[in-house]
C-alpha cells in the first residue's frame, strides 16, 4: 500500500481537474492505497514569504492552511498535481503551492524530502498552453525534488466536452493511477 497526495489547484469544486483526480483517487483506493486530496482554493494560505527559515528547518516554517498539504507531500509516496490552464499558465493557487515547496530545498539546493512518483493533470478550455504547463511542472518537480514523472493527462474540454463524460479520459485516469 502506498500513500498518495493529490493537490487540486482549480478554483472550481466540480470542474475537469476534480473529475479526473476523483477517478484517479477512486482507482488508487480500490487497489488498497491511501489517498489524501487537498483543494488549494479552500485553504487560508499565503505564498512564500522569503523568510529563509526553511533553510535551517528543512521545511517551510510558516503555519497556515498549506502546512498540512506540505506535510502530506513530505510523507507520501506519490503526488498528483492538477491545475487548469489559465492563459497558458498554471493557476495562482498552484503557483502558491509550488513556491512553498521551496521549503524542501536546502541551502545547497539538495532536496530535504525523499523522491516521489508524480502524476500531472492539466485541463483547459482551449488547450492553448496546457502542454507548456505540463513541461514546466515536470521540470520543476523532477529537477528540484527528484520526483519521477509517471505520466500526464492533458485535457481540453473544447475538444470533447467535460472530462467526466469522456470514457477515454476516465480510462487514462485509471491507468495513470495504477502507476502510483
Amino acid at each position: 500500500m502506498s500513500k498518495i497526495t493529490a493537490i487540486v489547484a482549480s478554483p472550481r469544486k466540480n470542474g475537469n481537474c476534480v473529475a479526473i483526480v476523483d477517478k484517479m483517487a477512486e482507482t488508487a483506493k480500490a487497489a488498497g492505497n491511501e489517498v489524501e486530496i487537498f483543494y488549494l482554493n479552500q485553504l487560508d494560505a499565503k505564498g512564500c514569504q522569503a523568510c529563509m527559515g526553511c533553510k535551517k528547518a528543512g521545511k517551510c516554517v510558516r503555519k497556515d492552511g498549506l502546512t498540512p498539504v506540505l506535510e502530506s507531500v513530505a510523507n507520501c509516496d506519490s503526488v498528483i498535481l492538477a491545475t487548469p490552464d489559465y492563459f497558458g499558465q498554471s493557476t495562482s493557487q498552484y503557483r502558491m503551492f509550488e513556491d512553498r515547496m521551496y521549503g524542501f530545498v536546502r541551502g545547497d539546493f539538495t532536496c530535504a524530502i525523499d523522491p516521489k512518483k508524480l502524476a500531472i493533470v492539466i485541463t483547459s478550455g482551449s488547450g492553448a498552453g496546457a502542454t507548456n504547463i505540463e513541461t514546466m511542472i515536470k521540470n520543476v518537480m523532477a529537477n528540484y525534488f527528484k520526483f519521477e514523472p509517471m505520466g500526464s493527462i492533458v485535457f481540453s474540454e473544447a475538444q470533447s466536452g467535460p472530462a467526466k463524460d469522456s470514457a477515454e479520459v476516465m480510462a487514462a485516469a485509471e491507468e495513470l493511477a495504477k502507476k502510483l
